[in-house]
């Protein structure tokens, strides 16, 4: 399972990359919004982790331009921003699973979970 990372803070990004990699996950990452649109072209990854809040293009913007994709992919949208608002507003843009900062990993590897078993149901459905 191959997982695109876009977090511009280095050292989630870097703990993110070794917890997921110990559990087996290929893990991609990304520093801000466009290098991760560019990676995901470039690497095809089964499921995006975004950040809400990153420079160049923000968690919102990004998911946009996925879902204009022909691929769907599952997307988890990370974020400090956890007032039931902007829960909202994070699946209204489309993010398949919202996880508010700070999180326990084990909460991110069952979100994970969660979305891998999304995705055969998905491509029965033509997504």
């Amino acid at each position: 399972m191959k997982i695109l990372i876009a977090e511009d803070e280095n050292d989630i990004l870097l703990g993110l990359t070794v917890q997921l990699e110990s559990r087996g996950y290929e893990i991609i990452g990304a520093g801000d919004g466009e290098e991760a649109l560019a990676l995901i072209v470039r690497h095809d990854p089964d499921i995006v982790i975004l950040d809400l809040m990153m420079p160049k293009k923000n968690g919102y913007e990004v998911i946009k331009e996925l879902r204009k994709q022909p691929k769907w992919r599952p997307v988890i949208m990370l974020s400090a921003l956890n007032d039931t608002k902007d829960v909202i507003k994070g699946y209204q843009h489309e993010a398949d699973y919202y996880l508010t900062k700070p999180f326990k990993i084990d909460q991110l590897v069952e979100g994970i979970k969660v979305m891998t078993s999304l995705i055969p149901i998905r491509k029965q459905a033509g997504g």
